[in-house]
């Protein structure tokens, strides 16, 4: 999922289809945000020296906010459901 969410912000993301959907701004802001949060994650799962100030952890609630927000305006757009469908499955391969 992480990969792939990279590939959308590098714009070496391909979707499902031919050719492949327009990447709207608000779905890389989403894959931006599903990097950060899952490093963030990693760090706080297993990183036992990192301590957790509550207003990082508050940018973080609001970062995922954020990212639900834009879901909600792209959710119907074709780029999302070959993103969700990339998240399931992986990269296309060629």
């Amino acid at each position: 999922m992480k990969e792939v969410s990279n590939a959308v912000l590098r714009s070496t993301w391909r979707g499902w289809s031919v050719p492949s959907p327009a990447l709207p701004t608000e779905l890389q802001a989403v894959a931006k945000v599903f990097v950060k949060l899952q490093e963030a994650r990693q760090q706080a799962d297993y990183d036992n020296a990192k301590t957790w100030e509550s207003t990082a952890v508050q940018a973080q609630v609001t970062d995922a906010r954020t990212a639900f927000q834009n879901w909600a305006k792209i959710r119907t757009h074709p780029a999302a459901n070959e993103y969700l469908l990339s998240l399931l499955i992986g990269s296309k391969r060629e």
